[in-house]
Formats: C-alpha cells, structure tokens, sequence
C-alpha cells in the first residue's frame, strides 16, 4: 500500500522544487533575450491598448479585462498544476502561468473585442475567429518556440476555453452593468 505524504513532506518536497525553479531561471533564463522579449510583450502592448481604449468606457472595458485575466490565469495555473501542459521558460521565477499571455496580450485582445464588437452577434462571430487563432495558430507557434508544450491537452479543448471565456466575462461585465443602473435609478 502506498504511503499518503503528510502535509510537511509535500511542503519540503514543494521547497526542493522552487529552489530548483529558481536555479534554473537565476543561472539559464534571467536577462537571456528570450526573457527580455517576454519582458517587453508584457509591457509594450499596454502603451498601445493607453491610446487606443475608449476612455468614455474604460471602468467597463478595464472589469471585462480583469475578468479575462482572472479566469486565464486560474486555468493557466490549474493546468500546469495538473501536468496538462509545461511552460520551460516565465518571465518571473515560481510563477507558472506565461505572465505575457495571461496578463497583457489576451486581456488586450479580448478588451478590444468588447470595445468594438459591442453587440452579441458581432462579438460572438470574432470571439470564434480570435478562438480559433489563438488555439490552432498562436498555441502551435508557441510550441515551435518552445514557450509552452502541452502533455494532456489538445488545441480543441484551447479553442472552447477562448471562446467560452470571452462570452461569459460579458455576460458577467452587462450583468453587473445592470445591476448597477438599477441601483442608481
């Protein structure tokens, strides 16, 4: 019969494992281009999205956009907790999720779909265009860089994900739009 690891074995086993995290970012990725590059993927876009986001909206726009990184950042995290897929290199040492993607370029992405895309045909039509990409173009060409490899996933389950991401953060965000005009009136 296998033994069950009390809480204090998996914390030290949890301790092994960060130093070995943290010695491979220190001595094989910290400052390497590759780094500097997610560095600036996680800040450069936010300078664009500054000039061109609704201002007249933004408290709408910018809660739709913690939505999505809310919710992506969870299941970032629970997948690579679950071994569903390895990312070799992060922007920070013992963060899991791939902080460019969760935290600039999707939310981005997604903010300019709600700000443009404002009714749900429209936005649904392009959430399944952006879906698809994102899941069959951008996850491969992320595997090609080596950025990201999954073990149990598959690019289908990726493209449902986006999808339904996007549609419930509105569905979220108009809800408590309406919510709040009902309590001003």
């Amino acid at each position: 019969m296998q033994k069950i690891p009390t809480p204090i074995e998996i914390q030290q086993h949890t301790i092994e494992l960060n130093k070995m995290m943290m010695d491979y970012w220190i001595h094989n990725f910290v400052f390497s281009l590759k780094w500097w590059i997610l560095l600036a993927l996680t800040i450069v876009p936010w300078f664009f999205w500054w000039k061109i986001v609704d201002k007249s909206r933004i408290l709408e726009i910018l809660l739709y956009g913690f939505f999505i990184i809310s919710i992506s950042t969870f299941l970032d995290v629970m997948g690579w907790n679950f071994s569903m897929w390895v990312y070799s290199d992060t922007l920070l040492p013992l963060c899991t999720p791939l902080v460019p993607i969760d935290y600039t370029l999707l939310p981005i992405l997604y903010m300019l779909v709600y700000q443009y895309f404002s009714n749900w045909k429209s936005f649904s039509i392009v959430l399944l265009i952006m879906s698809f990409i994102f899941a069959f173009v951008w996850e491969p060409l992320a595997e090609m860089l080596n950025l990201y490899k999954p073990l149990k996933w598959n690019h289908v389950y990726s493209f449902f994900g986006f999808f339904l991401m996007g549609v419930f953060s509105k569905g979220l965000v108009l809800k408590i739009i309406k919510i709040q005009k009902k309590g001003n009136s």
